[in-house]
């Protein structure tokens, strides 16, 4: 079987260009300019939780080397202490970047000197890495005293400015907020939501059509699909986006990944 652990280890990633991997639901990793960033790492079969589609692509003790990772909110799938555990462990210098409301539910799990707690609309730098958190709407803009409970996390490495929207709908100000950080890929959520999942505490996010237009109107260089696939009763149909963006916005970039690719994308001169 391919081992994708040891595949993320081995790339050499060229000069002023990134290496993505999809995982699964909104999991990735990314690698350039010397680091590697783990973007809503969820590599565990959660003890009682909704049933997985397919088991986790990598083992998360087998992830090490990782620099940077990221938690957009306190659900299972982004936070997941049976993945962020085993990975504090296989990457002992990595940092954890997450909502400060997030703060709580890892003060058990992880040193305090190991995480970093965000509110939106600010910036930072660690490991080299430009760091800017904005809102997102799950599916509402929740502050919780503490700033936004839901975030996500435009990064900038080897040139390439990546947003990972984190789980959210549409909201005033989203667009600006991509458009005026020259966003190169946006990483934004599909599975959408409605009447039915919603009576089922399943938390909605864009649709196909709200992605595609937030994509073209921000501006943006890539648009890549994510949220889709994991759980059975909150899925949608990839090439839906696709047939929209062909009809409404034949221009806009779409790259739909497989299940474990590694796409390489080299920045724009």
């Amino acid at each position: 079987m391919r081992d994708l652990a040891a595949e993320i280890r081995r790339t050499d990633v060229p000069p002023d260009t990134i290496a993505i991997w999809w995982l699964g639901q909104f999991s990735f990793v990314v690698k350039g300019a010397g680091r590697v960033l783990a973007l809503d790492p969820y590599l565990s079969d959660y003890p009682g939780g909704a049933p997985r589609a397919y088991p986790p692509l990598i083992a998360p003790g087998n992830l090490a080397g990782v620099d940077l990772v990221f938690s957009t909110h306190d659900h299972i799938d982004h936070l997941d202490p049976w993945t962020l555990g085993p990975m504090a462990a296989a990457s002992p210098e990595a940092v954890f970047v997450m909502p400060e409301a997030c703060l709580p539910s890892v003060k058990d799990l992880l040193p305090d000197s190991r995480v970093v707690g965000t509110r939106a609309d600010t910036s930072l730098s660690l490991k080299g890495v430009e760091i800017t958190s904005i809102p997102a709407a799950h599916d509402v803009l929740d502050e919780g005293g503490v700033g936004h409970a839901c975030q996500g996390y435009i990064v900038r490495l080897a040139g390439v400015t990546l947003c990972h929207a984190g789980d959210t709908v549409m909201y005033d100000g989203l667009v600006e907020r991509i458009r005026s950080r020259r966003v190169d890929i946006l990483i934004a959520p599909i599975n959408g939501r409605d009447y039915f999942r919603s009576h089922r505490d399943i938390i909605g996010n864009l649709t196909v059509r709200e992605a595609a237009e937030l994509a073209a109107v921000a501006g943006v260089r890539l648009l890549i699909p994510a949220h889709w696939d994991l759980f059975p009763a909150n899925t949608e149909n990839p090439g839906h986006l696709f047939e929209y963006l062909a009809r409404a916005h034949p221009e806009q970039p779409c790259h739909y990944m497989a299940r474990g690719e590694r796409f390489f994308y080299v920045a724009s001169r």
